[in-house]
């Protein structure tokens, strides 16, 4: 057997023997000796249009977006400023109208400034402000209250102080039938006229008795329900002035005539003990009664309280000067508006 003829090597042997051209499998992945190793499009020398620029992170994405769509808002918002303070006189009346002009009423210096005619009658006594201490008001509304009237004729003031028919709005509906228990202006000695008719709570009675425990205890033991009074003072106009400067005349109201009589001389009681009055012989009027006198501080006071049934009156009058005595008016009153009054 003859031994086979050696077969002819490759220049190369090395080299991998390239892959027909039209094949399109194994093209070649690096070039070869002596071709350009970058395509002509990657040169980045090469002219040309210019590479994409590379994405971005999403979150550097987002956070440009946020700031996108905050600074478009501040600019709406100064539009919308702007447009509002340059339009601002025509949105403000659209949203508030200009209210009309209010009339000025010039004020009455005949009502304001008192006269020199007033100056003897100004003021009651503080000692009678004191003694009559449960149904009298404050001293300022005393002060108040004896301002001059208005320039009104004589039959007109007499048509305005007696007329008492009318409800005070100012006085509770379980109150007000005590009104008719106090005396009218026709019932009230000449030279004083009618400025104040009101009434006062329980409160209000338990704080002139001393606001104490006691005071309030008694009202509900003896069932009060209800205070009336009524004011006069001198009338500063009067041709002949009176005695009396001033006048209170007071109704309290209690379940039966034993608690009226109990409480008229709890009463009493304190007005002596505050104000030092001392107690005189009574006239005989109602179920029982107590006079009291005394010039505290050189004003003569007088101080009348009587039980009649289940009703307490308290009449307190001061004299215009030092040297009166008011007990003949004080008297008077009573009988007028107190039946069984004798001498």
């Amino acid at each position: 057997m003859e031994p086979r003829p050696p077969r002819p090597r490759p220049a190369h042997p090395f080299e991998s023997p390239a892959s027909p051209p039209a094949s399109g499998i194994g093209d070649r992945l690096y070039p070869s000796p002596g071709e350009s190793a970058y395509l002509s499009g990657d040169d980045p020398g090469a002219p040309g249009p210019a590479a994409a620029a590379p994405l971005l992170h999403r979150r550097q994405r987002r956070q440009r977006g946020a700031l996108r769509a905050i600074a478009a808002t501040l600019v709406v918002i100064g539009i919308i400023a702007g447009l509002g303070w340059f339009f601002r006189d025509t949105l403000r009346g659209l949203v508030a109208p200009p209210a009309p002009s209010a009339t000025v009423v010039a004020p009455n210096i005949a009502e304001a400034t008192p006269t020199a005619e007033t100056s003897p009658a100004e003021t009651p006594s503080g000692e009678l402000a004191n003694a009559l201490a449960t149904v009298t008001p404050t001293v300022a509304a005393k002060a108040q209250a004896t301002a001059p009237p208005d320039a009104v004729t004589e039959p007109t003031r007499a048509m305005d102080v007696e007329d008492t028919s009318a409800p005070n709005s100012d006085i509770s509906a379980q109150t007000r039938p005590l009104l008719d228990l106090l005396p009218t202006q026709s019932q009230v000695p000449e030279g004083l006229i009618l400025t104040n008719e009101a009434e006062r709570s329980k409160a209000d009675v338990v704080e002139q008795l001393g606001d104490t425990a006691e005071a309030a205890q008694h009202l509900d033991d003896w069932g009060w329900s209800g205070n009336a009074y009524r004011d006069f003072i001198a009338d500063p106009d009067a041709a002949n002035p009176g005695t009396l400067s001033f006048l209170n005349v007071s109704v309290h109201r209690f379940a039966d005539a034993e608690s009226a009589a109990n409480a008229m001389v709890f009463f009493s009681d304190q007005v002596i003990l505050v104000q030092g009055l001392e107690e005189v012989e009574p006239p005989a009027i109602g179920d029982s009664a107590r006079l009291l006198k005394g010039a505290p501080d050189g004003s003569p006071l007088t101080v009348l309280y009587v039980q009649d049934g289940p009703i307490m009156y308290r009449i307190g009058g001061s004299a215009a000067t030092v040297d009166g005595d008011p007990t003949q008016d004080v008297l008077s009153v009573a009988s007028e508006i107190i039946p069984g009054q004798s001498g």
